[in-house]
């Protein structure tokens, strides 16, 4: 009897420790503005494989030409800045579908809204307005997910912002100006609890002899900013002060594949530029000290339908890669020792071209 009770208790725990892990999700989501179709394409992300299957009911609609997408870390709400139409959608997750659906009214913002960055509280949505040239900030409700602009927004910046980008830490907000002939990257730093900007001491900074910034990250340690420099075929490596001050480092800009148009970084370091008229993406390992990026072996990795956004998975395991003349997003598996990447044979197609893409955690 003793042998067969503790042969029960043996199969008991199995069965816990297997559902226990069988609870937990095989899937999670992304979604992707369509600007052509005035909405955004949802999709499940298999955690295992990256690979895409479409949220019934894609694509949701939105306001026109979607330009933007930013999903809240609750994983309640997910923004969307529409270029034509000057303002923001809010729209609700459906917690057990991943279905969106939009809350109205929509909320103004300045004129030709084109990028959203949010800081990983979810407490405040920063958003550039190109054709007005100022970036508006809002508090988000984390209940309803409503936005309130904040005390003394739209704040003015420099002509032409056309990217965001936040510190890990939401200490500091960069902005990269697409001004021809004369390329700038404005600095603020953000107020805690307050999301007020404050433009940081020599703010515009240049990032060198680049041409035409598009995109930029920051890594993972706050201590580099990286520019895509679209007209001039290069990527700019600017050193961040501990007052978020930007200096180019020795030898930046480093050359890149034809008009780099979006560029991500990777948890562990890599950094990834997607290259548009080139159809590949150049990868990079990052020297932590220097900041200086090396070309990881068989780069650049060949990414054909103009590859117009890049994104690292939330899982860090796959980049996906947006065409926009293949109306695609492409899956790649990210080698996590050395950084390279391996095409999947499988691609999620779209009814249009898309401009930006967010995966949830």
């Amino acid at each position: 009897m003793p042998i067969r009770k503790n042969a029960l208790i043996s199969t008991l725990l199995a069965l816990a420790i297997w559902a226990g892990c069988s609870s937990s999700p095989a899937t999670h989501t992304a979604y992707v503005t369509l600007p052509g179709a005035n909405g955004v394409a949802g999709f499940r992300v298999n955690n295992h494989s990256g690979h895409l299957t479409g949220i019934f009911g894609s694509p949701f609609s939105t306001g026109m030409s979607p330009a933007s997408i930013w999903v809240h870390p609750s994983n309640k709400f997910v923004y969307v800045a529409n270029q034509s139409e000057g303002n923001i959608s809010l729209l609700k997750i459906d917690s057990s579908t991943g279905a969106l659906t939009e809350v109205m009214p929509r909320t103004p913002a300045g004129i030709t809204p084109v990028s959203l960055v949010m800081d990983s509280g979810g407490n405040f949505l920063f958003v550039a307005n190109e054709t007005s040239g100022t970036i508006s900030v809002y508090s988000i409700d984390s209940s309803s997910g409503s936005l309130t602009e904040t005390s003394g927004s739209p704040f003015a910046t420099n002509p032409t912002p056309v990217a965001l980008m936040l510190t890990p830490s939401g200490k500091f907000l960069y902005v990269a100006n697409a001004i021809t002939n004369q390329p700038l990257v404005t600095a603020y730093s953000v107020a805690p609890g307050a999301g007020t900007l404050q433009a940081i001491l020599g703010s515009p900074f240049s990032v060198g002899v680049g041409n035409g910034p598009s995109s930029l990250t920051v890594d993972p340690a706050e201590k580099f900013l990286f520019v895509t420099n679209s007209l001039d075929n290069t990527i700019s490596v600017l050193a961040i002060d501990p007052s978020g001050a930007l200096a180019p480092i020795a030898a930046s800009p480093f050359v890149t594949g034809t008009f780099p148009i979006s560029v991500t970084v990777h948890p562990s370091g890599f950094l990834y530029v997607a290259n548009l008229q080139s159809n590949n993406i150049s990868a990079y390992s990052l020297d932590p000290s220097t900041g200086v990026p090396t070309q990881i072996t068989n780069s650049p990795f060949s990414a054909s339908g103009g590859p117009v956004f890049i994104t690292v998975d939330s899982g860090g395991k796959f980049l996906f890669v947006c065409g926009e003349t293949s109306r695609t997003i492409s899956e790649f598996s990210i080698d996590s020792k050395t950084g390279a990447l391996t095409s999947s044979s499988g691609s999620a197609t779209l009814g249009s071209a898309p401009t930006s893409m967010f995966t949830t955690k």
